[in-house]
C-alpha cells in the first residue's frame, strides 16, 4: 500500500482541517521532507481528482477532504492500521476473531470445522478476500441443485470447497449471505444494504457517531452495494429517515433519485429499520477496536435478524458523506474531531509521517 503526502506550495487557510494537517507536516518535517511533499504536489499527487471534481461542487471542496489527503491523514490518526498484516480491520480473519461476541454473519473457519458439513447447511454464501476495498473480489455462490452457481459459472461442491480453502489460506473469509430486512428488500435488490456509520473518539476519548450514509444496491450483477460499483448512497438523519439518493455515474456526474431506479420504490422519506440498534452496534464495535484507531467507518448490514457487523474501515471514504450531505467534512462535527485528534499528536507521530510510505503485507 502506498501513502503519499503532498504539500501545496500555496496553502489556502480557509479550510481549517486541511490547514491543520498540512501545517502540522510543515512544522515537523525536515527541509528535505518538505521539498519532497512540494514535489509530490507539483506532479499532481495531491488535491482533488477529476472524479471528485465531477460529483463534489466547489463549495463542498472548499471545506472538504480529498481522497489523496484523506489516506495520509487517516494513517496519522489510525496507527493500528500498520503493518497491514496485523491490521485487525483490514485482515478479515483477525477482524472476525476480534469481533467475536458481536452480531456477525455465520462464517466457516476450515481449520476449526468441516467445510463440507458447513456448506451442506447453506444455500447462499459470500466469499471475501482480505486486504481489498470497495467490494473488490467479493463472490457470491448460490446453491444450484447438487452444485453452486456464481453468475454463469457452475461448480460442484468439491470444486467450490477447493476454491474456498484457497481463499481462506490467503486470509479471506467464508460467510453466509444474510437476507435483507423486508422493509428494504425492494430498495436494495441484489445485495445486502449497509449503513455506513463513521465513529470517532471525541474529546472525552469516547466513541461518537459523526456521520451516516445508507448504501443500496441498484440491482446490478455484483453482490455488493458499494457506490463505485454503480449503486446508490444517501444521507440518513438522526431519526433514521432517508434523504434523496445519489447513483454513481462512472465517468459521468452522479444522478439524483427519490425513487429506486429499478424497482420504483420510494427512497426519500423512507425509514431505516433497527436504526437505533445499528447506531448502538457501531459504538459498541469501536469500543472493542479502539486501540490504535481514532476513527472507523463501520458497515452495518440491515438484515432480517437485525443489524449485523459486516466490517470496519480504517480509511473510510469521506467522498460519499460529503456528496450526500452537500458539505465538506471540515465544516462538521467530524471535522472538529479530526482537528482535535491532530492536536493530540506528538512530535514523534508527525516525524514518523513521511512524504512517501510504501507498505507490504
Amino acid at each position: 500500500m502506498l501513502t503519499l503526502r503532498a504539500l501545496p506550495v500555496r496553502r489556502d487557510g480557509g479550510n481549517s482541517l486541511i490547514a491543520a494537517y498540512h501545517d502540522g507536516l510543515v512544522r515537523h518535517w525536515s527541509p528535505a521532507r518538505r521539498l519532497a511533499g512540494y514535489g509530490l504536489s507539483a506532479i499532481g499527487c495531491g488535491g482533488w481528482s477529476p472524479a471528485e471534481r465531477l460529483y463534489l461542487g466547489e463549495a463542498v471542496r472548499m471545506q472538504g477532504l480529498s481522497m489523496k489527503d484523506r489516506k495520509g491523514l487517516h494513517r496519522l490518526l489510525n496507527p493500528g492500521a500498520f503493518p497491514l498484516s496485523n491490521n485487525i480491520l483490514k485482515n478479515k480473519q483477525l477482524f472476525a476473531e476480534m469481533a467475536s461476541g458481536l452480531p456477525l454473519p455465520d462464517a466457516c473457519d476450515p481449520n476449526a470445522m468441516d467445510l463440507g458439513d458447513w456448506l451442506a447447511g447453506q444455500d447462499d454464501i459470500i466469499a471475501k478476500p482480505s486486504y481489498r476495498s470497495k467490494g473488490q473480489g467479493v463472490e457470491r455462490f448460490v446453491r444450484n441443485g447438487d452444485g453452486w452457481r456464481n453468475g454463469d459459472l457452475i461448480l460442484t461442491t468439491v470444486q467450490l470447497a477447493v476454491s474456498l480453502r484457497a481463499l481462506w489460506r490467503k486470509g479471506g473469509v467464508i460467510q453466509q449471505r444474510l437476507p435483507t430486512h423486508a422493509a428494504l428488500a425492494d430498495l436494495s435488490p441484489g445485495a445486502l444494504p449497509t449503513l455506513r456509520i463513521v465513529t470517532c473518539l471525541n474529546e472525552a476519548r469516547a466513541p461518537e457517531i459523526c456521520d451516516m450514509a445508507l448504501r443500496l444496491s441498484a440491482g446490478g450483477p455484483r453482490p455488493v452495494d458499494n457506490f463505485n460499483a454503480g449503486n446508490l448512497v444517501l444521507a440518513v438523519d438522526g431519526q433514521g429517515r432517508c434523504g434523496v439518493a445519489w447513483r454513481s455515474g462512472g465517468k459521468r456526474a452522479p444522478s439524483r433519485h427519490s425513487r429506486h431506479p429499478v424497482t420504483g420504490m420510494a427512497i426519500e422519506g423512507a425509514t431505516i429499520p433497527d436504526h437505533d440498534a445499528a447506531r448502538a452496534l457501531a459504538l459498541q464495535a469501536h469500543e472493542r477496536f479502539r486501540q490504535g484507531f481514532t476513527l472507523i467507518g463501520w458497515d452495518i448490514g440491515l438484515t432480517t435478524q437485525g443489524p449485523v457487523l459486516i466490517e470496519g474501515n480504517w480509511n473510510p471514504g469521506t467522498d460519499i458523506v460529503q456528496l450526500v450531505n452537500g458539505r465538506g467534512v471540515a465544516d462538521s462535527r467530524l471535522g472538529a474531531l479530526y482537528r482535535h485528534a491532530l492536536d493530540r499528536l506528538t512530535d514523534a507521530d508527525w516525524r514518523a509521517a513521511r512524504a512517501v510510505q510504501r507498505d507490504r503485507r
